[in-house]
């Protein structure tokens, strides 16, 4: 597959070579290597450019990933407290009725208790 691939790309570019021989009549100046200098001048500020552009959307797509993964810690650490919170108020609650029961004097008063039957 890779001499396929190979093979395709000399004959492409021979034909293309031999197509730009055929059209320059000899009215252009310049040798075909500074033909080919200047082509690859070209080549090689457009390659910078798309590296340049590459590299901008990277660090784009890096920025929003920071900024996503910031938001959803910030997110995480706001439910942790809010849950530290709420426990520590259940804790105060509990020790609370602790000490109620624990003192004899329960937060309601108890009811008189009825005895059960079938007729009340």
């Amino acid at each position: 597959m890779e001499e396929l691939k190979e093979r395709t790309n000399e004959v492409l570019y021979e034909t293309y070579r031999t197509q730009k021989l055929a059209l320059s009549d000899g009215s252009e100046l310049g040798s075909p290597l500074t033909k080919f200098d200047e082509e690859k001048n070209v080549h090689e500020a457009k390659m910078a450019k798309m590296e340049n552009e590459m590299k901008a959307v990277f660090q784009q797509k890096v920025a929003e990933k920071e900024s996503k993964l910031k938001q959803s810690e910030e997110e995480l650490y706001q439910r942790h407290r809010e849950m530290k919170e709420q426990l520590e108020k259940q804790r105060t609650e509990l020790e609370e009725k602790k000490k109620r029961l624990e003192s004899g004097r329960p937060g309601t008063p108890e009811k008189s208790k009825k005895p059960k039957g079938l007729f009340k």
